[in-house]
């Protein structure tokens, strides 16, 4: 009962900061920012260090110093603020999915970017701040009532909530789901499906369980909206649909708009900072949540873009984590702030447009027809595998890859364990017997010659050349896709079938 009514506490603190303008939602950002800043110079030896000719009580946001996954990585038990986080530690909690939900020495929320290129990022969060993203979400990202009454109506009218992620591993989007609030069953009913099922279940349980809110990941919404333009999918009770944080091409936009009778809500964040944005519930664009985060848009050189133009990057600073502090944090997605507010009435900035990394597009061949495979399936199960320092996947075939695998450092990596860990991952994802892999460890796992990065998947094959209008627009959406949130289209992505005169391309 207590946390019910934090929860409810909680979220009239995010509505009410709403209700009185920008002017308060910058104080809180400064006032936030100035506090992150102490802590992490008091607590962290790495910001101690890093910031140590910064004054919290008078600085400016550019007098920080960016800084990349990698740096925080390298340093992670020295970023973190409570000295009993460690990473080899977290890593051998991670290894076991059984765990995910459970709280790390009790209080900790853990999970893991996908790092499909090069680097994976380690996320540590408490219960406050699992509770923060929830209220959030009830109160500025929703079509619901959102007056004290609307949140307090909604004790005795939950909302049924459907989410489709791949899976349930340690990725931002499950473990947001594994360790929400247990409090928030009060509000929300909710179906958690997994798009490795088959399509044909999914739809049969959607169609049974009548969704009011539906929240998936673009490439999943795409192919319900085919199923509801087929009149397979039949959702009467629907009200919102929302994208789960990669950017949304166009075609895909319009095309679950058509099927569904909705505006997409479009959310962007990363698994280093959940809170970022909530979309717009109109469909128009994202609300940058600027008293929990900043989004700094900037070029190749860090300097501002204007509002309305594409940056080359982003720098953002998590306001609310101050056990794992991400100040400036760098990351390589091209945004474009509006140069005017939403016409939805927020006060809060408005994101038009978000273009994500590309990452390849794996198609592979089932029987007579080809199936669009996302890297995070390969990258999942190898991350359970400590012994494994580096690794690069690279499809050599339609269905046949090369994994190379670096030890860790003072550790062996066995041919014969590895073997086990892909079967046992491949065995999970329903592609036994579908995919081959060749196995090679190697010393060092050697960047790009032309790029200088190291992409850990790379396909060599590329994808079909007689792809569908359906299937291609699939291509297209996970081009568009943002790594930090995997999409997973092993079992629920339907097929192209094969041409006759393509054989085993």
């Amino acid at each position: 009962m207590l946390e019910t009514v934090r929860l409810v506490g909680r979220g009239l603190q995010q509505k009410a900061a709403l209700w009185d303008g920008r002017r308060v939602i910058d104080w809180l950002q400064t006032r936030r920012l100035r506090c992150l800043i102490a802590h992490a110079k008091s607590r962290s030896p790495f910001y101690a260090e890093r910031l140590r000719q910064i004054n919290p009580d008078r600085f400016r946001l550019e007098d920080l110093p960016p800084i990349t996954k990698t740096e925080l990585m390298e340093h992670f038990d020295d970023v973190v603020t409570d000295r009993r986080l460690k990473l080899r530690d977290l890593e051998a909690f991670m290894s076991d999915p059984q765990r995910l939900g459970q709280w790390y020495l009790g209080e900790y929320a853990v999970s893991r970017t996908s790092g499909t290129q090069g680097v994976q990022a380690v996320i540590v969060q408490n219960r406050r701040m699992m509770e923060l993203l929830f209220a959030l979400q009830m109160t500025r990202g929703t079509v619901f009532p959102t007056t004290p009454w609307g949140i307090v109506l909604r004790l005795f009218q939950r909302v049924r909530l459907a989410v489709i992620t791949i899976g349930r591993g340690f990725f931002p989007s499950a473990a947001a789901l594994a360790y929400a609030p247990k409090a928030s069953r009060r509000f929300v009913k909710r179906l958690w499906l997994q798009d490795i099922e088959p399509l044909e279940e999914v739809v049969a349980r959607l169609n049974r369980f009548r969704p009011q809110v539906l929240l998936a990941y673009a490439n999943v919404l795409v192919i319900l909206a085919r199923e509801a333009l087929a009149g397979r999918l039949i959702l009467p009770d629907l009200r919102q649909v929302i994208n789960m944080s990669e950017p949304l091409s166009d075609g895909a936009r319009a095309l679950i708009s058509r099927a569904f009778g909705l505006p997409v809500t479009n959310n962007y964040a990363l698994g280093e900072c959940m809170a970022l944005t909530t979309g717009c519930p109109r469909g128009i664009g994202m609300h940058v949540q600027a008293d929990w985060a900043i989004l700094e848009v900037v070029d190749k050189n860090y300097r501002p873009v204007p509002p309305g133009q594409p940056g080359d990057k982003v720098l953002v600073t998590n306001l609310y984590n101050t056990v794992q502090p991400f100040i400036r944090y760098e990351v390589n997605d091209v945004v474009t702030l509006s140069p005017s507010a939403c016409p939805c009435g927020s006060p809060l900035p408005l994101v038009l447009h978000v273009e994500g990394r590309t990452d390849e597009v794996l198609w592979i061949r089932v029987g007579d027809r080809y199936k669009l495979l996302h890297p995070y399936v390969l990258v999942d199960f190898l991350d359970e595998y400590p012994p494994v320092g580096w690794y690069q996947i690279i499809q050599t075939e339609r269905n046949r890859f090369l994994l190379r695998a670096q030890p860790a450092p003072k550790r062996t990596v066995s041919p014969e364990e590895l073997r086990q860990v892909i079967e046992r991952g491949l065995k999970h994802y329903h592609l036994d017997g579908l995919l081959q892999f060749d196995i090679e460890i190697t010393d060092q796992v050697a960047p790009d010659p032309r790029s200088g990065k190291l992409r850990r998947i790379t396909s060599r094959v590329g994808p079909p050349a007689d792809l569908s209008e359906e299937e291609r627009l699939l291509a297209e959406q996970s081009a568009a896709s943002d790594p930090h949130f995997p999409l997973g289209q092993a079992g629920l992505t339907p097929s192209a079938p094969v041409s006759e005169n393509r054989g085993a391309a």
